[in-house]
């Protein structure tokens, strides 16, 4: 989605001085990627709390994340010029600045605290991840359980609370039946963690927590409508957080 589309798509949450504070980055897109919050606000009158609300408007968790998605926006539209393993180096270089950008504590501590951990992937690259965040926290022992369809996650979804946690990861953060069954957590109070790509998305709008990879879609083959994802980066931030998990809980 291109900025100015998200823009308007939220038009009406946005007061005048935030349409202006917008414009302002659409207008200097290039030199804000390397100015501070604080220069920004300066520059444009406003203050860095702004910057804050204003992407939160967005669907943003942050400031950070929309200047993220400004610098990449229509990454994926262009044919591909860099080879395959650059592209891998850059999701790689990216999904680490990502990271780096996020508070992970939250989410260790949701995960240490909670009664039960639920896993939900919506497809093979996804469930591979959830397999590997259930093996690692194994060594910890504390069992995760992972729900191999949106059968038996509706079932989970039926007898989880607030003192429980559930982990989501899909590819497009866009699966309807997914989306309407997660109308019970609110309901039921209970926190969960989504991991996509970093795209604004249904399913990490309506997220406790939100974890993002980067991962460019690779062009192999001149068939239209074939899609090939792969999953390196987000294999990478489940081991992440496991790994930030031991440095919090069992050093």
């Amino acid at each position: 989605m291109r900025f100015e589309d998200l823009i308007n798509k939220k038009a009406s949450r946005l007061s005048e001085n935030d349409t202006q504070l917008l414009s302002y980055l659409i207008t200097h897109r290039d030199s804000v990627m390397d100015m501070t919050s604080r220069e920004i606000s300066n520059a444009a009158f406003t203050s860095p709390a702004t910057l804050t609300r204003v992407s939160q408007k967005l669907g943003f968790n942050g400031f950070s994340e929309l200047r993220y998605f400004l610098k990449h926006e229509g990454d994926g539209e262009a044919p591909a010029e860099t080879g395959y393993m650059t592209s891998l180096v850059n999701d790689m270089t990216d999904t680490i600045s990502l990271l780096e950008q996020t508070n992970l504590t939250p989410l260790v501590k949701a995960i240490h605290n909670a009664k039960r951990v639920y896993l939900y992937g919506t497809d093979w690259g996804e469930k591979r991840a959830c397999e590997l965040l259930a093996r690692n926290f194994l060594a910890c022992r504390l069992h995760m359980y992972t729900v191999p369809s949106i059968t038996e996650f509706k079932w989970a979804l039926n007898d989880v609370g607030p003192e429980d946690l559930i982990i989501v990861i899909s590819f497009s953060g866009e699966n309807d039946e997914l989306i309407k069954s997660l109308l019970k957590l609110e309901l039921h109070k209970t926190p969960f963690i989504s991991i996509t790509p970093l795209s604004k998305n249904s399913l990490s709008s309506r997220a406790t927590f939100n974890l993002y990879y980067v991962s460019t879609q690779l062009r192999i083959s001149a068939v239209e409508d074939t899609e090939y994802n792969y999953f390196s980066t987000l294999e990478y931030v489940a081991d992440a957080l496991f790994r930030y998990f031991l440095d919090i809980y069992k050093m």
